[in-house]
């Protein structure tokens, strides 16, 4: 069942997810980064993971949001202009994205859980381990959350230059129909 076609632009909410879990995606890669370095008498020391882990979830629950939200909600109409290769492309590299996310999510959730502590949400919700006595998960955990943060960034770099390349040098409606956007046509 989809909700009303908004054919020339996406809607609201659709676009309000895109760029939340993008904004949180980048400052959770950068806080990541950063973290690893704190020592342990950093005032940050506590509260950097405290926050990296909770935006985290509130992430994967975008994520998650977005997926169901595309179940009920059509995309615009494709733009004509397009090769078919590159909407292909397109496609690939955001269910990619979403599984970056996926994988960012679960191997984060093991990298907590791995010793049977709870994932906290800001103090607001404890997410319990679902094992314990796993603590030589942990190091591979932080293996495959790094290099999925690297992916993920390096799917997002291509994703925003195919974006930027599709408004200033293809000259069509891209970029504006996902910043909402009507341009009343479909090129």
């Amino acid at each position: 069942m989809h909700w009303k076609q908004v054919e020339r632009r996406y809607d609201f909410l659709s676009i309000a997810l895109h760029w939340f879990i993008a904004i949180f995606t980048v400052a959770l890669f950068i806080s990541g980064l950063w973290m690893v370095d704190l020592g342990y008498y950093d005032d940050w020391y506590y509260q950097a993971p405290w926050w990296h882990k909770g935006i985290g979830i509130i992430t994967a629950f975008l994520v998650i949001m977005r997926w169901v939200w595309t179940l009920f909600r059509q995309s615009p109409a494709a733009i004509h202009s397009t090769p078919l290769w590159q909407h292909l492309v397109a496609k690939l590299v955001h269910k990619l994205m979403n599984l970056s996310v996926l994988t960012l999510f679960i191997s984060g959730y093991v990298m907590v859980t791995a010793k049977g502590d709870s994932l906290n949400l800001f103090d607001w919700l404890l997410i319990p381990a679902l094992f314990s006595d796993k603590s030589h998960w942990v190091d591979l955990a932080g293996l495959i959350h790094l290099w999925s943060g690297y992916f993920i960034i390096a799917l997002a770099t291509l994703h925003a230059l195919a974006a930027i390349k599709h408004h200033f040098i293809d000259k069509d409606a891209t970029l504006k129909r996902m910043l909402g956007i009507n341009t009343g046509e479909l090129e």
